[in-house]
């Protein structure tokens, strides 16, 4: 009976003791499963910090680099904001009136010495736009360049802007520049205009010619963005030249013409950049003023200035003799008397001021009777000369019953002659015509305000 309950306890033992031994392995592997799936849950949760770790990088990345363009964009901003106010300051400023103007120089070949060929060629030039004639040329006389005419200013056309160095003349009244596809050599020695370069660009196609002495300028009209003097001026017609014939521009200071007379005159009847101007509110006062210095060891020629009539710096007043414009075509007015000295020479005629043109014209009657005074020697190719040492009288305009005065010392010029020599003749030649043609001479000494809205002509003395 005993050794039955020992036996008995021995299986009990045994049993307990496998009981127990199980339940240590099975929570031996749930230790080791938790654990395999704390470090499964921790790198889990390390690999999304990690990710979330760049992820927050590169926003940070993309956040500053957002940062730093605003913040070049706020700089950019701030520079061009205040180089416009600074072009602004410069360019346009506001009268009591409140209107706005705007100011470009012009420039002036130093040292520019003009040939008997470069006044040939400008009197060739003048006799083609009015329709007259002078004293006939010489045989050896060559029509090499256009240098005589020296005041230049600077023009862009299109988007994005493209320069341009152009004569402004009031003696004409259309806007040209050479065109890319022009062969002639005037073109290729000077800036080309390139249409495909323009988003602004408007084709018209339209043929133009406008004549000169040695031949037309021919091309075809566009329409583009205009540029002056800190204005912009939208869809301002033009001519793109396809031919400039002959040896006229090829040597010429400037790539094309600025027109800034009439509409009248104008080729194809195209609305003149002053005209539009006024009417796109451009300038709020419909006139400018051309303002001419007489060269000296300056770059700087003088100045145009649109919708404005303050000269003061030239003239050092801004009161003008005013006389009205008798032909709206070109800048035409009544000179009620001429005298050289105290020597009446003529009584009323009209006269034109043409900015276009490096000599004084006069009727050839009057001409003849300038030289009797000043005792120049005329020659057969329409020029007067004289010893530069020689005194002159001064020449005096009446205009509305004010004189005008220029002393006679700028009344000649010097010249270089075919041989070389240096002699001084006198700025007034010969054309047949029955009118007066005041070209850069006149104006270097007369501040001229050209009033489109009222159809008026002023003059101020330049200092």
């Amino acid at each position: 009976m005993r050794c039955r309950v020992l036996v008995l306890c021995a299986f009990i033992c045994l049993f307990v003791l496998l009981v127990e031994g199980r339940q240590r392995k099975v929570s031996r592997s749930g230790a080791r499963s938790v654990a395999v799936q704390n470090r499964q849950r921790n790198h889990r949760r390390t690999n999304n910090n990690n990710s979330n770790a760049r992820r927050g990088n590169r926003l940070s990345a993309r956040s500053n680099n957002q940062k730093r363009r605003r913040l070049n964009a706020a700089k950019r901003n701030k520079r061009r904001s205040s180089l416009a106010k600074k072009s602004e300051r410069k360019s346009t400023s506001s009268a009591s009136s409140g209107s706005s103007y705007a100011t470009i120089p012009l420039d002036f070949k130093q040292n520019f010495v003009r040939t008997t060929d470069n006044l040939r060629a400008d009197k060739v030039f003048v006799a083609h736009r009015y329709g007259g004639s002078f004293a006939k040329t010489n045989g050896s006389a060559r029509l090499t360049n256009t240098g005589n005419m020296e005041y230049t200013c600077k023009m862009t056309l299109g988007t994005p802007k493209q320069s341009f160095t152009v004569l402004p003349d009031t003696g004409s009244s259309n806007v040209w520049v050479p065109g890319l596809y022009c062969t002639s050599k005037a073109c290729r020695t000077h800036n080309r205009y390139r249409p495909r370069k323009s988003s602004t660009f408007i084709k018209v196609g339209k043929k133009f010619a406008i004549e000169y002495g040695s031949g037309a300028v021919q091309g075809v009209l566009a329409k583009d963005k205009l540029g002056i003097a800190g204005l912009s001026i939208a869809n301002q017609t033009f001519a793109i030249t396809t031919n400039e014939p002959g040896s006229a521009f090829v040597d010429a200071l400037f790539d094309g013409i600025l027109g800034l007379g009439y509409e009248s005159i104008s080729v194809d009847k195209v609305k003149t950049p002053v005209q539009n101007m006024c009417s796109q509110g451009v300038i709020s006062t419909c006139k400018f003023a051309i303002c001419m210095r007489g060269g000296g060891s300056s770059s700087r020629g003088g100045v145009i200035i649109f919708g404005s009539t303050d000269t003061s710096a030239y003239t050092g007043t801004n009161s003008y003799t005013y006389t009205p414009v008798t032909k709206k075509g070109y800048w035409q007015f009544a000179l009620e008397a001429f005298y050289v000295g105290s020597t009446k020479v003529s009584g009323t005629s009209q006269a034109i001021v043409d900015s276009g043109t490096s000599l004084i014209a006069a009727p050839c009657a009057i001409y003849h009777k300038i030289n009797k005074i000043i005792g120049c020697t005329e020659t057969s190719s329409g020029e007067c000369w004289m010893k530069c040492s020689k005194a002159v009288k001064a020449f005096t305009f009446v205009v509305n019953g004010q004189k005008l005065v220029i002393p006679g010392d700028k009344m000649k010029m010097r010249v270089r002659t075919n041989k070389g020599n240096i002699v001084c003749i006198s700025v007034v030649t010969c054309m047949n015509t029955n009118f007066w043609i005041l070209g850069d001479p006149f104006m270097r000494n007369y501040c001229t305000v050209f009033d489109m809205a009222n159809n008026k002509i002023g003059f101020a003395s330049s200092t």
